[in-house]
């Protein structure tokens, strides 16, 4: 009789290491990222608007103009004059097919005069943007 005891199996065990490792990778990435965007946006206040906050859903290319205080315009943290900023919207909206697969969006800083708004408006229409964003804060109250 033999009076052994049965061996017991090693369970095969899961290394998390490389897991671990990934998802540190992928937070300092998106770390990295936000931070990108924030130093590309241009301190503007925007005008203040009762309206619930909606997320806009779309996946059409866009473009976000920035109207300073000054009445400077501002794509990508850079000053554009007005006639490089009709080109470049211009060049968008040929690339995109048709200005309806272009979302314009303007940030106007709500301290400054209404006089760069109304050019650049006139501007979009020229180029033949039928339709704009002005971007706004969301009033809570």
């Amino acid at each position: 009789m033999n009076m052994h005891s049965p061996e017991h199996t090693k369970e095969a065990g899961f290394d998390l290491t490389p897991m671990i490792d990934v998802v540190l990778l992928l937070i300092i990435f998106f770390a990295f990222t936000a931070q990108f965007n924030k130093s590309l946006a241009t301190p503007v206040e925007l005008p203040k608007q009762k309206a619930d906050a909606r997320p806009d859903t779309s996946s059409k290319q866009s473009i976000v103009i920035d109207i300073t205080r000054e009445g400077t315009f501002r794509v990508a943290g850079r000053d554009v004059p007005l006639d490089v900023l009709t080109q470049m919207v211009a060049a968008d909206v040929h690339r995109a097919g048709d200005s309806a697969n272009l979302e314009v969006i303007v940030r106007a800083d709500r301290r400054g005069t209404a006089a760069p708004l109304n050019a650049l408006a006139s501007e979009l229409t020229r180029v033949g943007v039928k339709t704009w964003k002005l971007a706004t804060e969301v009033n809570a109250s």
